[in-house]
């Protein structure tokens, strides 16, 4: 007997930083349920798909002070539902349909959160049809593949308040022989810069939207010293059982041509600014830097790439923001060597899956990262390891809206044929 859909309805939730966000929840007429949540950033690239926020319209909540999404659920139930009630679930049918309602190449009209929300409810639905986890179900045969976690030791910029200059400190655990150890590798770590910080008296009970650690040290380089140090004292070797990660997220502090210090007030050229990462990049054990040129600073990001070792991770976010001609750009270009995949940066599954694989077609690594503002949905960890990214970026290990990611990975280590990525 066919299954069908029998019921979508939108509805408005809250993230991690409490803003409202777009859930929906598709019925089959087999009696399941499946649901999902979509996230949104506060450090967002100007190209990425656009989120549909109430704002000034009338169905503005004025006590969330225009950031309700009252729209862009009533979107999913007046215009979504009424087309795809009464089919097949289809990742890929569900995904045309709303390419149809809502033709603008950023779904503005629509809404990227209303269209993720149904779209990733749909592939749920369509996993369960198959008898498969979300996982399995897009990794085909064969075990699965562990993502790598990149995981966040100390915030700054959007994030924190500008705490740090740059975005985020993070931590890879590459030495590490399963998902396990390395997670617990990154715990220590985080809880070791807790403790160190506190005993040096900086404030430490501040914490970012992703879970870092707010500690406002007066520079980078400082910073990553640090995290060095910690990584030393819970008795593991920087550079080989673990490096570092920079976010950098430099589009946040460029204006005309100039990069300008968030704590010193330095106003750097592209050059010089390109020369303060290089000098970073040779003085610590990293091997992954996002961002660290502007998103559409193009020429300085493809002098970066001839100036550093081949072995950098060099990863564009808001450069690429998940978008298949940005990233088209960028390969031909030489403009990076690897991107981070955010669904909501694209609004729709099948198309973030073609991106994610154009960049694996072209020898790019692949990291598929969370946002600032999270739910406690885990469908994140299953396309991760599904679609064979090889690492995962979530955030810190404190929250549930984080620690959801984790577990989920934990659990598909623990209960299905898996291997664990070794990307480094």
């Amino acid at each position: 007997m066919t299954t069908l859909i029998t019921k979508i309805q939108g509805l408005q939730v809250l993230d991690s930083r409490g803003r409202p966000t777009v859930c929906a929840i598709i019925e089959l007429s087999d009696g399941s349920i499946h649901k999902a949540s979509v996230p949104s950033g506060a450090s967002t690239g100007a190209h990425e798909a656009s989120e549909l926020r109430d704002h000034n319209s009338p169905q503005a909540e004025k006590f969330y002070a225009g950031t309700s999404v009252y729209q862009a659920v009533s979107h999913i139930n007046n215009e979504i539902a009424p087309r795809l009630v009464g089919g097949q679930p289809s990742t890929h049918a569900s995904d045309e349909t709303m390419v149809e309602l809502d033709a603008t190449s950023r779904h503005e009209r629509i809404g990227a959160n209303a269209t993720l929300a149904v779209s990733i409810a749909t592939a749920k639905a369509c996993a369960h049809l198959a008898g498969l986890s979300l996982a399995q179900f897009y990794q085909g045969q064969g075990p699965l593949l562990i993502p790598m976690p990149m995981v966040n030791i100390l915030s700054g910029g959007a994030h924190a308040n500008g705490a740090l200059d740059i975005q985020d400190v993070l931590v890879l655990p590459h030495g590490a022989e399963n998902f396990a150890q390395a997670l617990s590798w990154v715990v220590a770590i985080r809880e070791m810069a807790a403790k160190l910080g506190a005993k040096r008296g900086y404030v430490t009970n501040l914490v970012a939207d992703e879970g870092g650690l707010g500690i406002g040290f007066e520079s980078s380089n400082t910073a990553c010293a640090f995290v060095t140090e910690c990584i030393e004292v819970v008795g593991l070797n920087p550079g080989k059982d673990v490096s570092i990660a920079l976010d950098i997220a430099s589009t946040q502090f460029y204006s005309d041509g100039k990069y300008t210090s968030r704590n010193s007030g330095t106003i750097y050229s592209s050059q010089q600014w390109n020369d303060q990462l290089v000098e970073l990049v040779h003085s610590h054990p990293i091997i992954s830097i996002e961002d660290p040129f502007a998103e559409d600073d193009w020429d300085s990001w493809n002098s970066f790439m001839n100036q550093v070792p081949s072995t950098l991770q060099v990863v564009g976010d808001d450069l690429f923001t998940t978008n298949l001609e940005r990233l088209r750009k960028g390969i031909a270009e030489k403009s990076a060597n690897s991107i981070l995949i955010k669904a909501n940066q694209n609004g729709l599954i099948t198309h973030t899956h073609q991106v994610i694989k154009e960049a694996q077609n072209n020898g790019f690594k692949t990291i598929v990262s969370a946002r600032s503002g999270e739910t406690e949905d885990s469908w994140l960890s299953d396309i991760a390891t599904g679609w064979s990214a090889g690492q995962i970026k979530v955030g810190s290990t404190h929250g549930s809206d984080r620690t959801a990611k984790w577990n989920r990975l934990l659990e598909l280590e623990a209960t299905q044929e898996c291997v664990f990525s070794k990307p480094f």
